[in-house]
C-alpha cells in the first residue's frame, strides 16, 4: 500500500470524516486516496487555505474533534497558518497536514521550502516530521491522539512529496480515538472545595474547556448550591443558559461595571477550563493579587503561568463530579448575591439599553435574531468591533451554539460557518456575523458554500471602518488623524449574487426582519448587507478597552 493511502485510512480508522483543502502538486497520493474513500471522509476543497484551517476550526468547535486540513508547502502552509493559531488560543482540536518538498531536498531552501518547526511550533501542540514513509503513517496517528489529550490543540504533520507514492506496510490501526480526561489529585481537590465551602460570594468564571452539555448542567449544578454566579470567558457565553439566574455575562474586551464590582466584592473566584487569555483576564489586572482563587485546567503550562491560590489539574467535568456532594447547600443569602449579578446583566443586555447614531440599532438586530432563531441554532462572530453587539445582546441557550475565534482573526466567520454545518451534520441552523473587513479577507469562501451546497447565512455588518483599531485612533490622537481605517466598501450583496447566493441589502433595523426571516426560508446559502452607522462602533461608550 502507497504510504498516501495507508496514511488517510489510518486518519479515518481514527474517527476523522471531515477534512479541508487546497490541493497541491506535494501531496497528490493523498489526493488520490482522499478521493477513493468519498464514501468515508468527505473532503471540501475551499478557495484560500487560511479558509480551510479557519472552517476546521469552526468544525471542532461545534464537533468538539479534530477535522483534518490538507495544504502545500510554503504560501498554503502559511495561508493556513492563521486558523492555526485560532485553534492553539481556544483549545480547539486540528490535525494540519503539510505538503513538502521532497526528503532528500530538505534543508536546501528549494522551491517553496519552509521550516515547519521554526514557522508553526509556537503555535501548535506539536510539529511531526517524519524520517520515512512509515514513520509519516504513525505520526499520523499520533497527531490525532495528542491534538485531543490533555489541553486540546492543532498538531501538525510534514508530508514530503516523495514519501506519498512510498510503499509501507498495511499494518494500520483500526480503533477509533477515545480521550482520556485528566484527573485532579485529593489535595488539591480537598482545597478547593474548601475553599468553595468557606466562601460567602463566590463567583465562578468558566471558560473554553467547560463548554459541553455535561459540563454546564454540572456548573449550573455548582451555582445553585453555593449561589454563584456564572461568569462566562471571552467568546464562551454557550456556557450555561443566558437566561439561567446563575449567568452574569460574559467578559468582553470593554469592562463593565456591574463585573468589575462583582469581583471586587466577591472573595472567592473559582476560574474553570480557562486560560485566562488578555482579554479574560484583562491582561492579568481583573484578578488582584489579593484575591482569593483557584485555577482549575488540564494544562500544567497554562495553571504555571498564574499565581493561584489552589491550583487544580483536571478537567472541568470529571472535576465537578468529584466535588459535587461536598459543596455544601448555601442558604437564601447567598442567592441574592447570585439574583443580583443575574439582574445586572439582564439590565446591561437589554435592547435599546444603548444609544445608537444611526438608523440601524444592532442591539435589535441580535434581539430579533434570537427571537426568530431556533434555540439550537449555531452564531459565529467574525473578528471586528461590531461583534461587541452581538456579544452584549444575543442570548445563548442551547451548548456549543457560539462560534468565532478568541483570537480575534478576521476572516473566520464565512469558512468557520461552513465548518460548524458540517459538523452540526446539517440539522442546526447557522448564522455567521462578519464584519465587511472579516469578509473582505475571506468572502470569496462563499462561493465554497454555494458549490457545496451548505445552506449557511451571513450577515455583513459594514460600517465601511476597521472599528477596532479606529476607536482606538481616536481616542489616542483624535478622528482627525485617523489614518489607514476609514475604508470603501463594495455592494456585498451583489457579490454574493454573483457567487450564486441571495441576497439581501438592509439600512434601517426595520427593513431587518423581514430580510432575515426570507434569508432564512432559503434553502442554500444567503447574505444580509446590513450597514450602519460607523459611529456607532461598540456599545461601550468612552470605556477603554482591556486589551
Amino acid at each position: 500500500m502507497e504510504a498516501g493511502a495507508a496514511l488517510v485510512n489510518t486518519i479515518i480508522n481514527a474517527g476523522i470524516d471531515t477534512a479541508f483543502t487546497v490541493p497541491g502538486e506535494s501531496f497528490l497520493a493523498v489526493l488520490e486516496a482522499l478521493r477513493s474513500n468519498q464514501n468515508r471522509i468527505r473532503l471540501v476543497s475551499v478557495r484560500q487555505e487560511g479558509g480551510g484551517s479557519l472552517a476546521a476550526h469552526g468544525y471542532a468547535q461545534v464537533k468538539r474533534k479534530p477535522a483534518a486540513v490538507f495544504v502545500s508547502r510554503g504560501p498554503g502552509a502559511a495561508n493556513a497558518s492563521i486558523g492555526l493559531h485560532a485553534a492553539h488560543q481556544d483549545s480547539i482540536p486540528m490535525v494540519m497536514f503539510l505538503g513538502q518538498v521532497r526528503s532528500h531536498m530538505k534543508g536546501r531552501e528549494s522551491f517553496q521550502e519552509i521550516d515547519p518547526k521554526t514557522s508553526f511550533g509556537s503555535m501548535s501542540k506539536a510539529v511531526l516530521e517524519p524520517n520515512s514513509a512509515q514513520e509519516m503513517v504513525t505520526m499520523a496517528r499520533q497527531a490525532i491522539e495528542i491534538s485531543q489529550s490533555g489541553r486540546p490543540g492543532p498538531v501538525v504533520v510534514v508530508m514530503p512529496r516523495d514519501f506519498g507514492e512510498t510503499k509501507v506496510d498495511e499494518d494500520i490501526e483500526t480503533r477509533p480515538y477515545e480521550r482520556k480526561q485528566v484527573l485532579s489529585d485529593q489535595n488539591s481537590l480537598n482545597e478547593l472545595i474548601d475553599g468553595l465551602n468557606k466562601s460567602v460570594k463566590p463567583i465562578l468564571l468558566a471558560g473554553e474547556l467547560a463548554r459541553g452539555e455535561n459540563v454546564r448542567d454540572l456548573l449550573v449544578k455548582l451555582s445553585d448550591k453555593l449561589g454563584a454566579p456564572v461568569i462566562s470567558a471571552y467568546r464562551c457565553q454557550d456556557v450555561v443558559e443566558n437566561h439561567h439566574p446563575c449567568y452574569a455575562g460574559h467578559l468582553e474586551i470593554n469592562p463593565v461595571e456591574y463585573q468589575d464590582k462583582l469581583f471586587k466584592e466577591s472573595d472567592f473566584i473559582a476560574v474553570l477550563g480557562s486560560r485566562l487569555d488578555g482579554i479574560t483576564s484583562r491582561e492579568e489586572t481583573l484578578i488582584k493579587d489579593n484575591d482569593e482563587w483557584a485555577h482549575i485546567h488540564p494544562d500544567n503550562i497554562v495553571l504555571r503561568r498564574f499565581n493561584s491560590d489552589i491550583s487544580v489539574q483536571s478537567d472541568v467535568a470529571p472535576l465537578l463530579t468529584d466535588i459535587m456532594d461536598r459543596i455544601k447547600q448555601k442558604d437564601h443569602r447567598h442567592s441574592v448575591w447570585r439574583s443580583t449579578a443575574h439582574n445586572d446583566y439582564l439590565k446591561f443586555s437589554t435592547a435599546g439599553s444603548y444609544p445608537v447614531n444611526g438608523s440601524v440599532d444592532l442591539s435589535y438586530i441580535a434581539e430579533t435574531a434570537r427571537e426568530l432563531l431556533p434555540p439550537k441554532s449555531i452564531i459565529l462572530t467574525d473578528g471586528g468591533s461590531y461583534a461587541r453587539w452581538i456579544h452584549r445582546f444575543f442570548k445563548f441557550d442551547a451548548p456549543l451554539t457560539q462560534g468565532g475565534t478568541a483570537s480575534g482573526a478576521m476572516g473566520g466567520g464565512v469558512p468557520g460557518a461552513i465548518g460548524a454545518y458540517l459538523a452540526s451534520n446539517g440539522d442546526r441552523i447557522i448564522v455567521a456575523f462578519t464584519g465587511d473587513g472579516g469578509f473582505m479577507m475571506s468572502g470569496q469562501e462563499l462561493s465554497t458554500a454555494v458549490r457545496e451546497q451548505i445552506p449557511i447565512k451571513i450577515i455583513v455588518c459594514d460600517n465601511n471602518i476597521h472599528g477596532s483599531i479606529l476607536k482606538g485612533q481616536v481616542d489616542k490622537y483624535g478622528l482627525e488623524n485617523a489614518f489607514g481605517t476609514i475604508m470603501e466598501s463594495p455592494d456585498f450583496a451583489q457579490i454574493a449574487r454573483a457567487y450564486g447566493a441571495k441576497a439581501w441589502t438592509v439600512k434601517t433595523t426595520d427593513e431587518w426582519r423581514l430580510s432575515f426571516e426570507e434569508a432564512l426560508s432559503q434553502d442554500g446559502p444567503a447574505l444580509i448587507h446590513l450597514i450602519f452607522d460607523p459611529r456607532d462602533i461598540a456599545p461601550y461608550g468612552n470605556e477603554k478597552d482591556a486589551v
